[in-house]
């Protein structure tokens, strides 16, 4: 008799949380009528940069040229929505296929940012200028780094690299793997540090995202890495050529 009574309730619960759920579907949530449907180019951009956590999501350019560019948007695909501006009226069929389109360039986009060896383009030259920039007084991304994020013997390993000539492919790799343990810490990022190196939109981004209440692991993978791109712009490849 109770197993017959939890039942209505818990279809009642199920029902209503489906109504408070976040919307998925981002024709629902951008409202795509037949006129942004025909204006596609605006309608794409606008749910790119509306869902991108940080701009690195789209190379920082113009979304469209982004999305041709990484082979996310297909030649067929793309001259499917350039027909949609000289059609006289958009169809059903027009519209289903732009919203199929629309969910999926936005799910590819999603992305983390991991360092691969050929991101790194002076390994030692980084090594020795966090070290060199950890004796400064005033507050900076390496003196945070060195003294607040690293441990004992990753700061070894740090100096240790400093004082090379030379990093070899082995050196290289271990590096690699600290720097990459180092955008999982959720102490990695405090943004006092970082403001004596610039003070930029793409800083400002990042800082936002940090001021939430909950940041998940996804979000602290995205604020790290581009703090970590920011402090250090001259020894890495761009953001958006790191391994997902």
């Amino acid at each position: 008799m109770k197993k017959l009574l939890f039942l209505p309730i818990l279809l009642i619960m199920v029902s209503c949380s489906s109504l408070f759920a976040p919307k998925t579907d981002l024709a629902e949530k951008y409202s795509v009528d037949k006129e942004a449907v025909k204006n596609w180019d605006k309608t794409i951009s606008e749910t790119v940069k509306g869902e991108a956590l940080i701009e690195d999501w789209y190379g920082n350019d113009e979304p469209i040229f982004y999305l041709r560019k990484s082979g996310i948007m297909k030649e067929k695909e793309y001259n499917f929505l350039t027909s949609l501006k000289k059609k006289e009226a958009i169809t059903q069929e027009d519209t289903e296929e732009f919203n199929t389109l629309l969910n999926k360039y936005n799910k590819k986009l999603k992305r983390e940012f991991w360092l691969k060896d050929e991101n790194l383009k002076d390994p030692k030259g980084l090594a020795e200028k966090i070290v060199k920039e950890a004796n400064l007084r005033m507050k900076n991304p390496s003196n945070y780094i060195l003294n607040n994020v690293a441990t004992g013997k990753e700061k070894d390993l740090l100096s240790s690299y400093a004082k090379k000539k030379d990093l070899t492919e082995k050196e290289t790799k271990k590096l690699k793997k600290m720097l990459n343990s180092f955008l999982k810490r959720e102490e990695f990022f405090l943004a006092e540090n970082w403001y004596n190196r610039e003070i930029s939109s793409r800083l400002i981004e990042i800082v936002e995202i940090s001021k939430k209440d909950k940041v998940s692991k996804f979000e602290r993978n995205n604020i790290n890495a581009k703090a970590l791109y920011i402090a250090y712009p001259e020894y890495f490849s761009e953001l958006e050529k790191w391994k997902d």
